[in-house]
């Protein structure tokens, strides 16, 4: 289903299909019950005609524009084309502008102000859904979110989005944390990555049977539960940690409460998984996105720039959307860069000083000695020197970097821990422990994992 440029005045409302109508929701919702109830709602979706073998229904957003298509299109036009003894081969979605107008004062609606961040018990770190730039490639993925916050009742469960690094998955669902919390104050929130489900989980395990009530309680209870990076679940053997997620998610569902998963890959794609899992978020809403378009890419480091106080100049704002093309968090990191080196020189931003204090960043050279490069960038990091890392020194910044530095090595190279540690004059044991270090480091400093998550964005090659 596409969005059309087609208005009412263009296509006259056909009172046949609208008498038909009625008994096509029934049909409908015979088949895809819940989901069709949700995504064909009469207050929501009503039909138009059918015009040269194409089924036209006006929609409040793209959203249910692209959903209906995805999960009813088929059996739509089948239904229509047996009632009405017409050709129906396409429904396509239109979205008005008295439509568009409510649909966006919906949306205003659910935005929260920020909290101030002192006013926070959790969530230290995360990034707003107020500072998310909202382009075609993310627009579904945005209304969803928006869409969960308004009317918790009324949405699909799971929801899971899916798409490549560094696209704004994370942004998306550490800014639906915050929102939701908001604007739902009694409701619990939990939000974790899959790697510390998997990590709680196995330490609940050999915590015996209290721990194991306690993890269980933890995670089955929360009106809300939010869980990034399920993909990390392809690099377990251990089947348990995904047999428990899987009853994790199960037990809330049951009990109406709404789950949120993010995966580089889609759910059909997720091999590892148990077919009963896959078609659970497949009954659900899964959503794509996708890499962004120019206009995206401009709009992002712009309203980046402006957050860190630099004004950036639109010809630099177009030659930086022009050479990171696929990854919103290399873009971003690529301000955060241009707007250090910025301040360190006192000096305003023209296009030449860019490409210079970029330079780096757009140098992508076989034969770059991976570890050298980990070591400079966690070094400058910490505020250490290069050679106090590979030292055996443990003041606390030296330590920390020197854990973080092996964690993101092994993470950027796919190296054994043997491997690694031969970087840094370690062995297996000492790598194994410094990226459990690294690990829990992360998971109370935000920043860091996103410094790491860049980092690792920059180092992989394009």
């Amino acid at each position: 289903m596409t969005t059309t440029p087609l208005t009412p005045d263009a296509l006259a409302a056909d009172p046949i299909l609208a008498t038909a109508w009625p008994r096509i929701l029934d049909r409908l919702t015979q088949k895809h019950g819940k989901a069709a109830q949700i995504w064909l709602k009469p207050e929501m979706v009503r039909p138009i005609a059918v015009y040269e073998g194409e089924l036209y229904l006006a929609c409040p957003n793209v959203l249910f524009s692209t959903t209906i298509a995805e999960r009813l299109g088929g059996d739509l036009c089948t239904a229509v084309a047996e009632m009405m003894g017409v050709e129906v081969r396409l429904v396509r979605g239109h979205v008005g502008r008295d439509d568009l107008a409510r649909h966006e004062a919906k949306r205003a609606q659910a935005a929260i102000p920020p909290v101030p961040t002192k006013a926070r018990s959790w969530g230290q770190g995360f990034k707003a859904l107020e500072q998310f730039v909202v382009g075609s490639a993310n627009r579904v993925a945005y209304d969803a979110i928006h869409e969960l916050i308004r009317d918790p009742g009324s949405a699909v469960n799971p929801v899971f989005v899916h798409g490549k690094s560094g696209l704004g998955k994370t942004h998306l669902l550490q800014g639906l944390a915050l929102a939701y919390a908001d604007r739902h104050p009694s409701a619990k929130v939990t939000y974790l990555r899959c790697e510390q489900f998997t990590n709680e989980w196995l330490d609940a395990i050999k915590g015996g049977n209290e721990a194991l009530r306690a993890f269980r309680v933890k995670m089955r209870h929360p009106e809300l539960l939010l869980v990034d990076d399920l993909h990390f679940l392809a690099q377990l053997t251990r089947t348990s940690a995904v047999k428990e997620l899987y009853e994790t998610f199960n037990a809330l569902h049951d009990q109406g409460k709404k789950v949120v998963f993010t995966s580089d890959a889609s759910p059909k794609d997720i091999t590892y998984l148990e077919s009963n899992f896959i078609s659970r978020f497949i009954g659900g809403l899964v959503i794509e996105l996708k890499r962004p378009d120019p206009e995206l890419r401009k709009a992002v480091a712009i309203k980046k720039a402006s957050g860190l106080g630099l004004h950036l100049p639109m010809d630099v704002a177009e030659w930086m959307s022009n050479q990171f093309v696929d990854n919103i968090r290399e873009l971003e990191g690529a301000v955060n860069k241009l707007s250090a080196t910025a301040r360190s020189f006192s000096r305003s931003v023209d296009l030449p000083f860019a490409k210079e204090s970029l330079r780096d960043l757009l140098q992508r050279a076989d034969g770059v000695d991976l570890a050298e490069v980990v070591l400079r960038e966690v070094a400058d990091r910490f505020g250490v020197e290069a050679s106090e890392v590979l030292g055996r020194g443990r003041a606390g910044p030296v330590c920390s970097a020197r854990h973080v530095a092996m964690y993101v090595l092994r993470m950027a190279s796919g190296g054994t821990y043997a491997t690694v540690g031969r970087s840094f004059g370690k062995g297996h044991p000492a790598v194994v422990y410094a990226c459990g270090q690294a690990r829990e480091m992360c998971q109370v400093d935000p920043n860091l994992q996103t410094f790491i998550d860049e980092l690792l964005d920059r180092l992989r090659p394009h």
